[in-house]
């Protein structure tokens, strides 16, 4: 009896949750409707309206059925009015389970009602002091069905930051009329806060059109801070922008980088808002969970990151210093005017063609081919012409008998060939053999300046990839310092954290100061070994491993650094390249040549003569003068012996000789000649080894 019952429990029980698990697994998820109220009209909703409910639908997939009704979206007037009927309109819908107030109107109206019927999600919250929001000691509002996010108040940082970029005595302030009508406390607390800044400011709220603000300048303004203008009909802030850049204002926006994409100069705000619609996102996957909206903390870090649009800087003549522009993320940085494009390949082949140290080389190359021609001229003919005019006195012509007439002029010729000289022949091969250690010491400042310029092309990216990790690495200590900052305003961290990350922050400026010394000096190596100017602007392309011009290394080279087998073979056949293919080892053995060359001379020195051919042919040309006829020929007859005739000489000469030559003693020269080069063939052939 006792086991039939526990048996019939046991499968009751089974039975029952078998029947819970396929009820639960039939359950569909809980609908859930969401309702959006956005301020007014702005080219920037649709942008926002889809990254929020991508962010919400990612995140809630599964355990909800997230919707955001068409009829439910509502985009108000830009009045205070029109944003608040709009607001009581979706918390009266019984439709509607969950409130989204996107816009600084929206989100103000419902942090300052007394009771709220469901949960409101308040995002765009710009400073909960000067709103005077309710807030708890962990940072939440204490409110029920309340949570906002409190965006932090950047403008103190703002100027400052401005200030460095562009010193200034009086800024103007651009406001809002929208957000002004909704929070008038905002020009209270603008005035106070330019207190810190030393600067005179002018604080002007835009309504419709900028077209009055424009009328008045220049004026005296010197700098403009542009809060979002977002209210603006299509047209207007490019106009704004537009007029700034005319009358060379600088600028800078506090939204952030997408105003600086359309053309203000620079701002330190980044683009917040994917970050700001996920962290939405995650409020509402903890409201819908059960928590109580009042109890979520609503301090929010939006980032830190300095953006400067070069093309405004140009265009209103305006430089930042070198230490700005280096923390800055810099928008069109390159004129578009520049041309010069640089890739690995191109870099090595303009460096061997444009290098002057490769220049020079070549120049000496050429002349070594001379040297050559010079030393063979040694073994060939020889033929000297000379010309003499001589004058001498009368006397001594007289006296003569005609051999020497007082005035001459002769011609004469000489030719010369070398029969036989082994220290000719020797310098004619020596000089050929280092002909050949010439062109090889080119061949070697070749690869040296190809390899040196593929090295200084891979240094500017190397440097450069280390200058962008090191303003990476500042921008997220800046990020994190503004998180201490908010963390210490709710009293969620103490003082301490704060001082910790602003020295972070100095040490990566300093960093970043160094990386950027580094890549630019990398930047002037490469244009000294292309010979270019050493300042002048390239743009290089980024190289890896699926580079076109390295497309042989890829498919030819890598396979063999699969595994240590076929980097073996790959490792031997590199040896063997380098054996046959070093310049540094063929100008080694061009070398041992030369000496055995040499060596074979100095020995030869002790028995070989130098032997030579000489022949000459000189002619007088013209004479006159006393002296000119022999005396002789004037001699009368003698009797019984008749006329006397004397041998004549004729005006040309001529003579044909060999000569030979041996030094008999030279006091050991010849020996320690002979031992010298011996020795130095042994060094060169161990150097060689």
């Amino acid at each position: 009896m006792t086991h039939r019952f526990w048996f019939t429990n046991v499968m009751l029980v089974l039975a029952m949750s078998t029947l819970l698990i396929g009820q639960q697994t039939n359950a569909q998820p809980r609908v859930v409707r969401i309702g959006v109220v956005v301020d007014g009209p702005w080219e920037g909703n649709e942008y926002v309206r889809g990254l929020s409910q991508q962010e919400i639908g990612d995140l809630l997939r599964g355990e909800f059925d997230v919707r955001f009704p068409d009829d439910k979206y509502i985009i108000a007037d830009w009045s205070i009015q029109g944003v608040k009927s709009a607001i009581d309109r979706l918390l009266a819908d019984p439709d509607i389970d969950l409130l989204i107030t996107w816009g600084v109107i929206g989100s103000n109206d419902v942090t300052h009602r007394d009771g709220l019927s469901k949960p409101v999600i308040a995002p765009v919250v710009i400073d909960p002091v000067v709103q005077a929001l309710p807030k708890t000691g962990d940072g939440s509002s204490g409110i029920l069905n309340l949570n906002y996010v409190a965006l932090p108040d950047p403008f103190v940082r703002d100027l400052k930051i401005f200030q460095q970029i562009v010193p200034f005595k009086k800024i103007t302030i651009l406001l809002n009329q929208r957000f002004v009508d909704a929070i008038p406390n905002i020009l209270a607390n603008t005035r106070k806060a330019l207190e810190e800044i030393n600067a005179v400011p002018e604080i002007i709220a835009i309504d419709e059109t900028v077209d009055e603000f424009l009328d008045k300048l220049p004026g005296e303004v010197e700098a403009v801070y542009v809060c979002p203008l977002i209210h603006l009909p299509d047209g207007e802030f490019d106009k704004l922008v537009l007029g700034l850049m005319e009358h060379k204002l600088p600028s800078f926006s506090l939204f952030g980088r997408n105003e600086v994409e359309r053309g203000l100069m620079a701002s330190a705000s980044d683009d917040f808002l994917p970050r700001l619609t996920r962290r939405v996102a995650l409020n509402v996957q903890q409201i819908l969970l059960g928590k109580d909206p009042g109890s979520i903390p609503a301090a929010f870090s939006s980032g830190e990151k300095l953006t400067i649009n070069m093309a405004t800087v140009r265009a209103i003549d305006t430089w930042p210093s070198w230490a700005i522009i280096n923390e800055a993320e810099l928008l069109n940085e390159h004129q578009e005017e520049i041309q010069r494009r640089l890739t690995l390949k191109s870099v090595v082949l303009e460096a061997v063609q444009a290098n002057l140290d490769l220049t020079a080389k070549n120049y000496f190359v050429d002349a070594g081919t001379h040297t050559v021609k010079q030393a063979r001229s040694n073994l060939l003919p020889q033929l000297d012409i000379s010309g003499t005019g001589l004058l001498i006195d009368d006397d001594r012509a007289a006296a003569s008998f005609g051999s020497q007439p007082e005035k001459t002029v002769t011609g004469s010729a000489v030719v010369s060939q070398l029969i036989y000289s082994e220290q000719a022949w020797a310098n004619y091969s020596i000089q050929r053999h280092i002909q050949k250690t010439r062109e090889q010491d080119r061949r070697e400042l070749q690869l040296d300046v190809a390899k040196g310029a593929g090295t200084a092309y891979l240094d500017v990216l190397r440097t450069g990839t280390f200058e962008r990790i090191q303003r990476e690495n500042l921008e997220r200590s800046r990020t994190n310092l503004e998180l201490a900052r908010v963390r210490e305003s709710v009293g969620y961290s103490g003082r301490s954290e704060v001082f910790r990350w602003e020295s972070e922050i100095a040490s990566r400026q300093n960093s970043l100061i160094t990386a950027n010394s580094v890549r630019n000096l990398a930047e002037i190596a490469l244009n000294r070994i292309l010979h270019r100017p050493l300042e002048e602007p390239f743009e290089i392309e980024e190289t890896g491993l699926d580079t076109e011009s390295l497309e042989f290394l890829r498919q030819s080279i890598l396979p063999y650094f699969t595994n240590k087998i076929s980097f073996r073979t790959f490792r031997g056949f590199m040896v063997e390249e380098g054996f046959r293919n070093s310049p540094e080892l063929h100008k080694l053995r061009v070398l041992v040549k030369v000496q055995g060359r040499l060596l074979d001379s100095a020995t030869r020195a002790f028995w070989q003569p130098t032997v030579g051919l000489q022949a000459s042919l000189s002619n007088i040309l013209s004479k006159s003068g006393v002296g000119t006829e022999s005396a002789l020929a004037g001699f009368p007859e003698i009797p019984g012996i008749g006329s006397i005739s004397f041998p004549q000489v004729d005006d040309t000469n001529w003579s044909i000789g060999i000569i030979a030559s041996f030094p008999l003693f030279t006091s050991g020269e010849k020996l320690a000649t002979r031992n010298k080069a011996e020795l130095e063939l042994r060094q060169l052939e161990i150097e060689s080894q």
